[in-house]
């Protein structure tokens, strides 16, 4: 069954007792996406993605994968994916050669091609240390190896839940670039969860948020950076006269102050006037600052959604 939304989920969600850990999860994945589905620890991305892979039960709700009810057809479903949740568990005393043909095994009913096993280790960049027992691997290497193992179905869709956590800023490299390859070189889609809001914005296509459960927001990572342009950062002092001044200019919207100045939404085109004001007032203006990082976006999207008083799960 071919169609381009291959992950879908409809009103999915999960309760624990009196507790939701995911509820109303409403997610749409195309052919081709690095999806980013972003939020903070126990935010439930986790529980979400088991609930995908058919790992937990979800109380509500269903999943739709490559156009397959999982509920109903569930072999159908599953067949072209693969995935990773938390950290992949391996046999430390024998090699990745011997890890790859078990958990192959295990994934296909049979002993995997040792072509299929060298290329998945090759490709995700263990080519060198394929006989090498998997205790002598670092962090990052143990990540790439279980990204090899979900790579031996030859999925078209692949779930890494987390796969950067704990790593060191070389590991997060080698893990970002190969996400990338996975996408643009075997074209694979990718559905990628985190809390490293920068990891996932300079690899991420489309990207969702989830906060205390439920969904927030979900489009193109570049529109919805795009919709937090006009935030502007001022390192002004007196920052109190200066955000006085700012509540009186027509063109400012929502300035604030912040522990080195003042924060406001100011499009480009009046910020010369904006500063040209401030200077004028005697306000020392040391940097002016665009904070459009999918940070900014993040924490400014879980602070209108912490405020609309909804409870805590």
């Amino acid at each position: 069954m071919m169609t381009d939304t291959i992950l879908r989920t409809i009103n999915l969600g999960k309760k624990y007792r009196n507790r939701w850990a995911a509820h109303n999860i409403n997610l749409e994945v195309h052919r081709g996406e690095v999806f980013g589905f972003l939020g903070p620890n126990g935010a439930g991305k986790s529980t979400t993605i088991r609930m995908i892979l058919s790992l937990i039960t979800p109380t509500e709700g269903t999943v739709e994968l490559f156009g397959y009810n999982l509920f109903k057809e569930r072999e159908k479903a599953l067949f072209n994916i693969g995935g990773i949740v938390e950290k992949p568990d391996f046999y430390l005393y024998l090699s990745a050669y011997r890890n790859m043909q078990i958990a192959g095994a295990m994934t296909l009913g049979k002993t995997p091609e040792r072509k299929s096993i060298i290329e998945a280790l090759e490709h995700v960049g263990l080519g060198e240390r394929i006989f090498d027992r998997v205790k002598t691997y670092s962090h990052g290497m143990k990540q790439r190896l279980g990204i090899a193992q979900a790579l031996l179905t030859n999925p078209q869709l692949v779930l890494l839940d987390e796969p950067t956590n704990g790593l060191d800023p070389h590991g997060m490299k080698e893990v970002r670039e190969l996400i990338v390859q996975l996408s643009t070189k075997r074209g694979i889609t990718v559905f990628l969860s985190s809390h490293l809001l920068n990891e996932v914005e300079q690899v991420a296509t489309h990207m969702a948020i989830i906060n205390k459960g439920e969904m927030v927001v979900q489009g193109k990572t570049a529109d919805l950076l795009r919709a937090n342009a006009n935030n502007i950062f001022i390192n002004v002092q007196p920052k109190k006269k200066a955000l006085t001044l700012l509540h009186k200019m027509k063109h400012v919207k929502e300035p604030s102050l912040n522990d080195l100045g003042v924060t406001a939404k100011i499009e480009h085109k009046h910020l010369p006037e904006v500063i040209n004001v401030l200077v004028k007032n005697n306000c020392r203006i040391y940097t002016v600052e665009h904070r459009n990082s999918l940070e900014e976006y993040f924490l400014s999207i879980t602070k209108e959604e912490n405020n609309t008083g909804l409870p805590n799960n």
